[in-house]
């Protein structure tokens, strides 16, 4: 197998592949691209990791929420590759799974319910559920509130602008380019091909195009295949002493801490309905000083209820992550129906599946073929 893809690697030097957008899947497509030898432009209309990958809270997971079967195991995959990965390139990956529970009885009992029916899949990441001793053995600093826990023992966070940025030397190394600011303006075909991509800095020849546009992607292609994004708030700290060990995935607040010794507080509610107007642009900072105490306070409350040490953390930035939500929930992976030169990558999961994505597109980009896995989540599907 390693030999073919070198084949096809030299046989493609001569398509030039232009991929757009330098989030986290765009910049795990192009590094694989360009290990494989082709030649491979990455743009981005502002700077890599400037959208969703700059504000998100870097958790790498197979958890129960990913389904049907086929997207759990996409996931599962995902970590497998993740593996792969930090080995290339000297990735930081904090490893150690994660711990959830809920407030409430009938949460938690759905929680239960909903691990169980994991269980039933042909392959699953471990998940194991421990009761309040045992996770406190795991995690001393954190009160799991007498509940039982749920420990899926495979998860593992990473900070994502950093894995970018290695991924983004590899690229270069490997003769690739990276261009930004750089913003997408239209394809541009001649004789029935792709010719090039017209771009704010000109044209770019190009003979395939991958968008990898989160949010944007549904307009730019004019797909009505994204529901509309929703914000989640990110707070980061400064560098503190480590206090936690694995993912916390506590009731209104998900937290971890990097090894670099930040602690990633993630508020996944999303604004309350008399914020729209005011979020209506997207924005992913807040308007004063004020506004971003304000969210921060409110979230170092909810954290403070089962977390030890959080008023002795230092806030270093506050962001909102406008998430990418394809219309069914799933991952948008594949080829534009009738169109073999234009390839879209979309998923909200995008941290968690990275690096598998990155290796089957470019396999499929380099061969033409079509991988079996990635069936289930084609764009044709919302045609």
């Amino acid at each position: 197998m390693i030999s073919s893809n070198h084949a096809l690697a030299a046989f493609n030097k001569r398509e030039k592949i232009i991929v757009i957008g330098a989030g986290i899947i765009g910049t795990s497509i192009a590094y694989e691209l360009s290990k494989m030898g082709a030649q491979v432009t990455l743009i981005d209309q502002k700077f890599p990791g400037s959208a969703a990958s700059g504000s998100t809270f870097s958790w790498i997971n197979a958890t129960y929420p990913k389904k049907p079967y086929p997207y759990n195991f996409l996931s599962q995959l995902g970590i497998d590759a993740y593996k792969s990965l930090e080995k290339e390139i000297n990735l930081k990956i904090k490893w150690g799974g994660s711990l959830e529970w809920f407030d409430s009885d009938e949460e938690q009992t759905t929680l239960m319910n909903e691990v169980n029916n994991l269980k039933k899949y042909p392959r699953y990441s471990a998940v194991d559920v421990i009761n309040e001793r045992e996770a406190r053995n795991l995690e001393p600093g954190i009160d799991f509130k007498n509940k039982n826990i749920v420990f899926s023992r495979a998860d593992g966070a990473i900070d994502t602008i950093h894995a970018i940025n290695l991924m983004i030397e590899n690229i270069e190394f490997n003769g690739g380019s990276v261009l930004y600011p750089c913003q997408f303006q239209g394809l541009k075909y001649t004789n029935g091909r792709l010719s090039s991509v017209e771009t704010t800095i000109g044209e770019l020849e190009a003979h395939q195009a991958i968008f990898a546009t989160g949010i944007d992607s549904g307009r730019l292609l004019s797909i009505e295949m994204m529901k509309p994004s929703t914000p989640g708030i990110i707070v980061t700290s400064k560098p503190t002493e480590n206090i936690l060990n694995r993912i916390i995935v506590g009731p209104g607040v998900h937290i971890h801490q990097q090894t670099d010794g930040r602690i990633i507080f993630g508020e996944q509610t999303g604004a309350p309905s008399s914020h729209i107007d005011r979020l209506s642009d997207k924005p992913k900072e807040f308007p004063s000083e004020i506004f971003a105490q304000d969210h921060t306070n409110r979230i170092f409350d909810t954290a403070k209820t089962f977390m030890k040490k959080v008023e002795d953390l230092k806030v270093e930035r506050v962001s909102i992550g406008w998430r990418p939500l394809p219309r069914d929930g799933i991952p948008i992976i594949g080829r534009l129906e009738g169109l073999s030169d234009v390839y879209v990558a979309v998923m909200h999961s995008g941290v968690s599946l990275a690096a598998i994505v990155g290796k089957l597109v470019s396999e499929e980009i380099l061969s033409g073929s079509t991988n079996l896995l990635l069936k289930d989540f084609r764009p044709s599907r919302f045609n």
